[in-house]
């Protein structure tokens, strides 16, 4: 009776299908005819009337304003709308299914073979369904397409979980051709939701599997499969984000693997080359031919390429070749961002690129130094890079924000500022580290400086300038702390204070004579620091003699400005 109750179900489900499409069919015509109808009454009385025809816009014709494109919530929500009954009835039937084989499971109905044999039967008419569908309605045959291919997996993880049935080799197998299908449908029909729902369901495979001891090497090589046939789609369908969306699966396959570092990591570790030589030829074939608009989705995915690779080296690769293996690939990401702006002048690559590759120097580097040897490397790099970023291209802009880079450096240095060993004499590491930072900037900072003023490049002086003045501030507290290692209280702040007040005079009066306003400003900051600093602090701290001999000294420095610069006046 229980195989009578099936057949019964079956001729059901039959009949309820048969009156839906039958009906969609129908209707589909109807329209079709109505489309049809429409155009000839167009026609017909386009012929009759030749008034009739739309006349050009005239300069009050109001014109509406270009928009973009649509946005990815706009399209998402537009996918949703577009045949959501027949997605909402696709989302039933995948659960009714589900309930379908848990009941007739539990009943025994048929045996565990035939059990799976049911499902996959089904999932691979979907599968046909969907193609066949697709000729004529390509968004309602994707959604049988994805369903055939949903109702494979998951029959199939229920014949390894519950009966252990296929090995997980096998299982993979069945399950990549099924979603293989759906990519190949998504290439004849150049559809990027098919292609986007085959990558989904393929990287989703191996994990219903089911692999007590899962063999990573294996599982890798498979991923590089799926990843190599997504980025073929995308080239055929010009749809580069799949790409960006094959560098994602890859890139969170890859942090479990390497947070625990098992033994073939050497291994995976080659595989990983190969992805990341794919994902960067074909984002530099990709962008030798987009515009600038359609960029993004390889931009990032460059970026993107250039931080997996440095994870993966940095986890994997062994500590005596780090450097190399990263200087190496750096070359590459260079000279292919060097190529793209030689041959397209397309200098949004080369920044991403040159970006990607200034990324793989600070991590050689860290592979290689530590401590104040890596906070000088990580100085010096900064600073050649802005150097070269000018030299190249001729671009203030350009060099200033390679300036951000900066921020590492300082960051580092801070514990050279603070630390205790200034206490107990010159600590040499940190003297250097201080002293290359300031002298780095500084130089820089004026540089950048003097440019801008010479190409009156306005809103580059400011920001140039501050850049500058922040070495400065390294050198003033470079003397000062080397002043309070070798010296007493009194005279390590007297000599520092007087030294302030040279610089400061010096750089207020050169400004003054020569119209500069910001080396004006600047020595009046300094000077009004070195007043503060005496009315503040000093005056309460020294003994009475430092005292004395302090203030007369910056007093008279500060007088003498009166006898500096003056003209005679005529009588």
């Amino acid at each position: 009776m229980e195989p009578i109750i099936l057949i019964v179900l079956l001729v059901i489900a039959f009949l309820l299908l048969s009156p839906i499409v039958l009906f969609s069919s129908v209707a589909s015509l109807r329209r079709r005819i109505a489309a049809l109808e429409q155009v000839l009454e167009q026609r017909q009385g386009h012929a009759a009337s030749p008034a009739s025809l739309p006349t050009p816009p005239t300069e009050e014709t109001p014109r509406h304003p270009s928009r973009n494109g649509p946005t990815a919530f706009e399209l998402f929500a537009l996918w949703v709308k577009q045949d959501w009954l027949l997605k909402v009835g696709a989302l039933l039937l995948i659960i009714a299914f589900g309930w379908l084989t848990t009941y007739a499971f539990m009943n025994n109905w048929i045996g565990p073979m035939g059990r799976i044999a049911l499902g996959i039967g089904a999932g691979a008419l979907f599968l046909l369904l969907g193609f066949w569908r697709t000729q004529k309605f390509i968004h309602q045959g994707g959604v049988f397409l994805v369903l055939g291919s949903t109702v494979i997996l998951i029959t199939l993880f229920a014949a390894r979980t519950v009966y252990g049935f296929f090995t997980p080799t096998t299982a993979l197998a069945v399950m990549f051709l099924s979603t293989a299908f759906v990519g190949l449908a998504s290439v004849k029909y150049s559809n990027r939701a098919l292609a986007l729902g085959s990558l989904i369901l393929a990287s989703a495979a191996p994990l219903l599997t089911h692999s007590p001891e899962p063999n990573l090497v294996g599982l890798f090589t498979y991923l590089l499969i799926v990843i190599l046939g997504t980025i073929w789609i995308a080239v055929i369908i010009r749809r580069h984000e799949l790409t960006a969306a094959a560098l994602i699966v890859i890139a969170l396959y890859s942090i479990p693997v390497l947070g625990s570092r098992p033994a073939d990591l050497p291994t995976l570790l080659l595989i990983a080359y190969v992805f990341a030589a794919a994902f960067f030829v074909t984002n530099t074939a990709g962008l030798l031919k987009l515009e600038k608009k359609e960029m993004l989705p390889d931009l990032l995915t460059a970026a993107g390429n250039g931080l997996f690779l440095l994870a993966w080296i940095m986890v994997a690769a062994p500590d005596e070749w780090k450097s190399l293996i990263i200087v190496g690939w750096m070359l590459i990401f260079v000279v292919g961002a060097f190529s793209i702006f030689t041959i397209t002048h397309k200098r949004e690559p080369l920044y991403v690129y040159v970006g990607v590759g200034i990324a793989l120097l600070a991590g050689a580097t860290a592979a290689e130094l530590e401590g104040a040897a890596l906070t000088i490397a990580y100085t010096l790099e900064t600073g050649v890079i802005a150097a070269l970023a000018f030299g190249l291209l001729k671009d203030l802009k350009l060099a200033l924000r390679t300036c951000l880079l900066f921020v590492g450096p300082i960051a580092l240095s801070l514990d050279s500022l603070t630390t205790y060993r200034w206490s107990t004499g010159i600590p040499y590491e940190d003297f250097f580290v201080l002293l290359t930072l300031g002298i780095v900037l500084l130089g820089l900072g004026t540089f950048l400086w003097s440019r801008a003023q010479a190409t009156k490049t306005t809103d580059i002086v400011l920001p140039s300038g501050l850049l500058a003045s922040a070495g400065s501030l390294y050198l003033y507290a470079l003397l000062w702390l080397s002043l309070q290692a070798t010296m007493l209280n009194a005279t390590a702040v007297m000599t520092a204070l007087a030294v302030y007040t040279i610089i400061g005079l010096i750089t207020h009066l050169t400004g003054k004579a020569n119209g500069q306003q910001g080396l004006k400003v600047y020595g009046g900051v300094v000077l009004g620091c070195v007043v503060a600093r005496l009315l503040l602090i000093d005056v309460w701290s020294m003994e009475l003699s430092g005292r004395i001999v302090t203030f007369f000294l910056v007093g008279a420095l500060l007088i003498s400005t009166a006898f500096v610069g003056r003209k005679k006046r005529s009588s």
